[in-house]
């Protein structure tokens, strides 16, 4: 019974990669020999429906912003352009992810042959099995905030708008998704990190399978950092247009738009959530690297933190700490995380001082 939730809910989310053809391979069954395969038909129905939806977005694109001039909301010429860029974002990440999977559908098929392997040995808490839990559920509500906008507008609507309105969820929440599978990779890396550092085996034992887990964590950092780069940059420029629109919205209206702040939120915490898991994992490496160094394998005439500060140990040593490097532009991390916010605050303003001095002029 201890085993049902997070099983499910790692299961469920390579299903619903395979759905999206963000995992365009076969696995093999649940926990079976088998594995992820990659299969010719598989890649040529997946390189067909990226084809589809790439001669299709330029029309998903025109149908979706003509949906404002059919909602009773009068939308400033700003508005509606920051909202075409946005759909247009959500369109290329989504197209580049898929690519990407496509491209590099054998590494990885791989990692997650390998993740199900460590998963078979390595259960996630309950925790860890919660937070899972939470995120996927923030993202079905995530989805379930359109129904007011299908209400409201749904039967005014051309048949070929809600198509394309159909379409452009469909690439909205690609990124959702992935979102959720990196998430919840990370949080089986981090469960294996802090299971070994309460096992604490014999020092050569300890040694081997941090190497282990290091190799794993840097395989999964570089067969996923384009898609990690343009899910944060993607999700930080969502979030600060949300906000430009909860203004321009309450300005014109003086109402709050609850969809748009519920979206605004929804995009921070997941985002959060996946830097979150990704420091962690980052901390836990950290600490398991210094308790190698900790067991009692400082050479003769050094001290402790000499050993650890630049000591190149033969043999048995300690082979580094996991980081998140993106493309050599960042590290995911909470430093990053206090980065973002702070850039949000200072944009934020401009917002307000904008959003003011067109209340004088009536723009908004």
């Amino acid at each position: 019974m201890s085993r049902l939730p997070h099983v499910c809910g790692l299961c469920l989310l390579l299903r619903f990669w395979q759905i999206l053809a963000l995992a365009p391979f076969r696995m093999g069954g649940t926990g079976g020999p088998m594995g992820a395969r990659c299969q010719r038909w598989l890649t040529l129905m997946a390189l067909l429906r990226l084809l589809l939806l790439t001669a299709v977005a330029p029309f998903v694109l025109w149908k979706s912003a003509a949906m404002y001039e059919a909602t009773n909301v009068r939308h400033s010429t700003a508005f509606k352009t920051i909202a075409l860029a946005t759909m247009t974002g959500d369109v290329c990440i989504a197209l580049a992810l898929l690519a990407s999977h496509l491209l590099h559908r054998r590494e990885l098929a791989s990692l997650v042959n390998d993740l199900a392997r460590l998963h078979r040995r390595r259960r996630l808490s309950w925790w860890s099995t919660w937070f899972l839990w939470l995120k996927l559920l923030l993202s079905l509500y995530d989805i379930l905030c359109s129904v007011p906008f299908l209400k409201g507008a749904g039967a005014r609507l051309p048949w070929a708008q809600l198509v394309a309105y159909g379409v452009q969820l469909y690439f909205q929440h690609v990124a959702s998704v992935y979102g959720n599978g990196i998430f919840g990779g990370t949080l089986l890396m981090l469960e294996s990190y802090s299971h070994l550092e309460r096992e604490q085996p014999n020092l050569a034992g300890l040694l081997k399978k941090e190497a282990s887990w290091l190799r794993l964590t840097r395989r999964f950092v570089k067969v996923f950092q384009l898609g990690i780069f343009l899910l944060v940059i993607g999700s930080f420029v969502n979030i600060m247009v949300n906000i430009y629109a909860f203004m321009s919205y309450y300005v014109s209206l003086h109402g709050v738009p609850l969809t748009i702040s519920n979206n605004c939120l929804v995009l921070a915490i997941q985002l959060f959530a996946v830097i979150l898991a990704a420091h962690f994992c980052q901390v836990k490496s950290a600490r398991l690297r210094t308790t190698c160094l900790q067991l009692e394998y400082v050479p003769e005439g050094l001290t402790q933190e000499q050993a650890i500060a630049s000591t190149p140990f033969p043999l048995l040593s300690p082979t580094g700490t996991a980081k998140f490097r993106i493309l050599g532009v960042f590290i995911l991390d909470n430093s990053f995380w206090l980065f973002l916010v702070s850039y949000a605050m200072n944009f934020i303003v401009v917002i307000l001082q904008t959003s003011f001095e067109n209340i004088h002029h009536g723009e908004i």
